[in-house]
């Protein structure tokens, strides 16, 4: 059957303005609830004194056409009321909208079951048309499909234009049956959208300052002003704007035009490294729609260069075990790995770390392949993560790099194998503070694991010093059982990060009694103990002993010795 509405509209010069007042305002054809009982027409009479009969007026999507009948309040459109046409199988099948529906709403329905030809289609856009009692189409609309499901089309001017640039998807779930339409200008209306906001410069470091610049739109028919602008910092994120996270506000003196929109500026310094999360909120006191009142926008500050240091590398675990490494904080500020990055030599494949973890001052965090690293050490709880895909590491040259949350590399070393570490044995940082990519700021692990994940490194030192010392304490001891003083204390100081020593006890004669240390690994610092006792297990006599200490360095082709005096007695 052909639309016979669209010869007649095309013929005639004019409309009756009664008939043309009665627009259709929203159109659900994607219904939240039952397809067959849920959708429905709504229509609105835009007339201040003129009432409207809508008998034998009817719907059309087209190839179907239904009359619309009353639901027991009559036909007769109100001026300025709207009219909310259910479908015919909803009274008894369905309640979704009976809570929604103003009393001033005219509820109506359709001699059929279903609209249309058999209802409206979720998959290919369909026009709606509104058909007077004379048969003539007075409003007509071709719905869109890039609505969410239960959300309907709505008309933004109810008085104006059936044209695609005339609607939009509704704000609200469900829609806004009998009511003004969620999209439809108030009176007053200011909002602002989180696209908005906007921060500046780019790429923010710690210690900057942040300029905010945000646009504030009067979505409203009428003029605002008296308005302002206040901008929080969620602090305990919770994701709430509250008093005591209030650090700004900024007020507009002038009068803002409908459809008209005003910036603001606000001055952020000395921002904190990390994830920010801010909120502008406009305050508006005869606004009559704050639901959108209220923008966030999160904002990333990058950390300053070596605020984590790469601390120990094993690039060459045993066969079957882990490869892992070691950041080391050396701040004085607990520091935050979500979103930050590791890489090898490959910085384009770097992997992100998407949890949160704190490492904390004077903390050490490890990053493992897998979890075999704890069939041998033992890193305390909370100090360790699997990294998946691992960035495998080289065993004769690579890199290790680490990047911040905003993609800054906060540090790399590029190590070889001529550095230190072997297999089983991880390379070490001498200090967290020396150069990372200076070969004498590491290497060996001298630990008898062949790692020291989650601790300090063997080898570390606060300062090398400039000699080599021998301390001992007590001295002179009395190896005499009686728990006090029965062994001798021996603290070794070496000015090299690694060392193989020997310890030798030689009595005044210089005859060699006690060979304490034989070619044993060392690192800047080593304590020895003396049970005074010689190389056969007997109890040395009493009197004057020499402790005589060799080092070797091979790397750095250093030998270091030195020789201390000590004295065995018995108590008084």
């Amino acid at each position: 059957m052909k639309h016979f509405g669209w010869l007649l509209i095309l013929s005639s010069t004019c409309c009756d303005e009664v008939f043309s007042q009665v627009k259709l305002s929203e159109i659900m054809f994607d219904a939240a609830g039952s397809e067959a009982h849920d959708e429905f027409v709504e229509i609105y009479n835009s007339s201040e004194t003129d009432s409207v009969d809508l008998a034998a007026w009817q719907l059309s999507d087209g190839p179907g056409f239904d009359t619309i009948v009353e639901s027991n309040q009559g036909l007769i459109l109100k001026p300025r009321q709207f009219g909310i046409i259910l479908d015919g199988s909803y009274p008894g099948n369905s309640t979704t909208y009976d809570a929604r529906l103003p009393q001033d709403c005219l509820i109506l329905t359709i001699d059929n079951l279903t609209f249309g030809n058999a209802g409206f289609s979720n998959s290919t856009p369909e026009t709606i048309a509104l058909i007077n009692s004379d048969g003539l189409v007075v409003s007509e609309y071709t719905y869109s499909l890039d609505n969410e499901m239960g959300f309907s089309d709505e008309k933004i001017d109810l008085a104006g234009s059936d044209l695609p640039e005339n609607w939009a998807n509704s704000r609200l779930l469900l829609g806004t049956p009998g009511m003004r339409n969620s999209v439809s200008p108030l009176n007053y209306d200011l909002g602002i959208l989180s696209d908005d906001l906007l921060f500046s410069p780019p790429n923010l470091r710690a210690g900057e300052t942040a300029t905010i610049v945000g646009l504030i739109n009067n979505f409203g028919l009428l003029p605002a002003q008296n308005f302002s602008a206040i901008l929080f910092e969620d602090l305990n994120d919770n994701s709430l704007p509250e008093t005591p996270e209030q650090i700004g506000s900024f007020d507009f003196p002038h009068p803002l035009a409908s459809r008209d929109s005003a910036t603001f500026e606000f001055r952020y310094e000395n921002l904190v490294a990390g994830r920010h999360s801010f909120f502008i909120e406009v305050r508006f006191n005869e606004d009559e729609d704050t639901t959108n009142n209220l923008a966030e926008k999160k904002l990333l500050v990058g950390y300053p260069e070596r605020t984590l240091a790469i601390n120990e590398i094993m690039y060459s675990p045993l066969s079957n075990r882990a490869e892992w490494t070691e950041v080391f904080n050396p701040g004085s500020e607990a520091v935050d790995l979500n979103g930050w990055r590791i890489s090898d030599s490959d910085t384009v494949a770097a992997n992100v770390i998407s949890a949160e973890i704190l490492v904390p001052p004077a903390g050490y965090f490890v990053f493992a392949q897998d979890s075999s690293l704890l069939s041998i050490f033992n890193p305390p709880p909370g100090s360790f993560l699997i990294l998946k895909p691992w960035p495998s590491l080289n065993n004769d040259f690579d890199s290790i790099v680490l990047f911040d949350l905003v993609g800054s590399q906060i540090d790399r070393v590029d190590y070889s194998s001529d550095w230190g570490g072997d297999t089983g044995i991880s390379l070490e940082k001498v200090n967290p503070q020396l150069s990372a990519n200076d070969s004498s700021s590491w290497s060996s692990c001298v630990a008898a694991l062949g790692g020291t994940p989650g601790g300090q490194n063997s080898i570390f030192s606060d300062v090398l010093v400039s000699e080599t010392t021998i301390a001992i304490t007590p001295n002179p001891f009395s190896p005499d059982g009686d728990g006090r003083d029965d062994f001798a204390i021996i603290s070794l100081q070496l000015p090299l990060t690694t060392a193989v020593i020997n310890v030798k006890i030689y009595d005044v004669r210089g005859r060699l009694i006690r060979f304490l240390a034989n070619n044993e690994s060392s690192g800047s610092h080593k304590i020895i103990v003396w049970d005074g006792k010689d190389d056969n297990g007997l109890a040395a006599r009493l009197g004057i002993y020499v402790v005589y200490l060799q080092a070797l360095n091979a790397q750095a082709g250093q030998i270091k010795s030195g020789k201390q005096t000590l004295v065995l007695a018995n108590k008084l």
